[in-house]
């Protein structure tokens, strides 16, 4: 199983690999990938494969882009208003993705000043919830979506033990997450259907409550549910919510123990990387991104 997944890991390297020195936004940092969050998971991809794999060219890479002398000019540019207000919650919340990942991988906190500024301003932003704002982020199925903040605010609570910090995720989970109006409105089938955008509402939800919360929410999983591919996706975002669903689906799996969630995950990404078209073949708008949402799951089935 881990031959597997490192061969995966490596099948999956040289769209990301590609981005490394291309200069296509303002960022210090984060550049290569056609946006500044692109990047950012980019980076994470770098540092989780180096991780999994062992293989130096991936650390190279990494710190081709991730150099500690580039830090605070990287932290005033996340300072500015536009990109705040294009980039909380979602890749500020992948910037305490890849700083996990880059301590993991190489045991300095380097890149720690950049978590703490995105993990100030995700807090921020989650304080501020009215009942109205809370419910259109969480059915956001785009960039803003309340359950993969969340998701991503307890992971990191739980990485530096943080115990207040993780109180403030389940709070919130409790007050924005845990309604019966998004039990009408966030059914979980409808994450099984033909979409337009890439992030997967209803069960990433689901996975906030049992990530987050600890809720038992096997019950919510109906019988023989799966999600299939998106074999003929409309739109580029379409064309990787496949990934998507799968990490949704893997973090429910380790709060259901459900093996059936697990291995529908597992089935997801193995369709993805084998349709190259839709992340290494196609245009520029699907190979910047798509391939680094695989990493991002292949890297956490490893703790699943």
């Amino acid at each position: 199983m881990a031959r597997r997944r490192e061969e995966l890991l490596h099948t999956l390297a040289p769209p990301i690999l590609s981005g490394v020195g291309n200069s296509d936004t303002p960022s210090p940092i984060f550049h290569g990938c056609s946006d500044w969050h692109s990047a950012v998971h980019g980076v994470y991809s770098l540092y989780a494969i180096y991780r999994r794999t062992g293989d130096d060219l991936y650390l190279e890479a990494a710190r081709q882009h991730a150099r500690p002398e580039l830090v605070d000019a990287e932290l005033e540019y996340m300072r500015g208003e536009q990109l705040e207000a294009e980039e909380n919650p979602y890749g500020f919340a992948w910037i305490l993705a890849l700083v996990r990942a880059q301590e993991l991988a190489t045991g300095t906190n380097d890149l720690r000043p950049l978590a703490d500024y995105a993990l100030e301003r995700i807090v921020a932003l989650v304080d501020a919830l009215d009942e109205e704002r809370g419910f259109e982020l969480a059915t956001c199925d785009a960039h803003p979506n309340l359950s993969w903040a969340l998701i991503h605010l307890a992971l990191w609570a739980r990485y530096v033990g943080d115990d207040a910090l993780l109180e403030l995720a389940r709070d919130t989970a409790r007050r924005h997450l845990q309604t019966a109006r998004l039990d009408d409105t966030l059914p979980v089938a409808m994450d099984t259907e033909d979409v337009e955008e890439f992030m997967a509402p209803a069960l990433m939800r689901l996975a906030a409550l049992g990530d987050v919360l600890g809720d038992d929410v096997r019950s919510r999983v109906p019988p023989g549910f799966e999600v299939r591919p998106l074999e003929r996706p409309t739109t580029v975002h379409a064309a990787g919510v496949g990934v998507f669903r799968a990490f949704a689906l893997l973090h429910l799996h380790r709060a259901t123990g459900l093996a059936r969630l697990r291995d529908n995950a597992a089935r997801l990404v193995l369709r993805q990387v084998e349709r190259t078209d839709l992340w290494r073949s196609n245009d520029y708008d699907h190979r910047h991104w798509i391939a680094q949402i695989g990493v991002r799951v292949i890297d956490d089935s490893y703790d699943a």
